[in-house]
């Protein structure tokens, strides 16, 4: 289980919406502030990301929690999302290559290019289905597998609405 942690921005019918802030693994690295990643990184900021993520122990907003996904999930995911497209666009162009070798030998690299990508476009309306069709499946959806803070703790919550601003539950 991968794990993250976050803070409820709101929970509603077994849902909450959690915010989570990404980081690089700069921090750890020997050549921390030399390398093109930790300058973006510190050009950029600490980019923070809301997920929905399913709330069976009940947590309540301003609750720090942490969300986990199967790791099997999150690399199923990446290796439709990264490689099909690629494997459809290189498959595409050879297979458009061939076929402009049989029928049309001086427009094979036109073809080619053409028919690899049109296989790119194929790939990514099939990948927007099957997003689709996968967002329903709790397989792929995050959860709330603790609580990583006390219920009714002011925590400081940093969304773009509510910048700096307090927040205690009341709990």
């Amino acid at each position: 289980m991968i794990e993250e942690g976050g803070v409820v921005i709101s929970a509603r019918e077994g849902m909450a919406e959690v915010e989570g802030q990404r980081r690089s693994t700069c921090g750890g690295c020997a050549v921390n502030g030399a390398c093109g990643t930790s300058l973006i990184a510190r050009y950029f900021g600490s980019r923070r990301s809301l997920m929905r993520a399913h709330n069976a122990i009940g947590a309540g907003p301003g609750d720090r929690v942490v969300v986990g996904l199967p790791e099997g999930a999150l690399l199923q995911a990446s290796f439709v999302t990264y490689l099909v497209p690629v494997l459809a666009m290189i498959g595409g162009a050879v297979l458009g290559d061939h076929l402009a070798g049989l029928w049309a030998p001086a427009y094979a690299q036109g073809i080619s290019v053409l028919s690899g990508f049109g296989a790119l476009a194929v790939a990514l309306g099939w990948l927007r289905r099957f997003g689709r069709a996968k967002a329903s499946d709790e397989r792929y959806q995050p959860k709330i597998l603790r609580r990583a803070g006390a219920r009714g703790q002011t925590v400081e919550i940093s969304t773009l609405e509510n910048s700096g601003k307090l927040y205690t539950d009341g709990a």
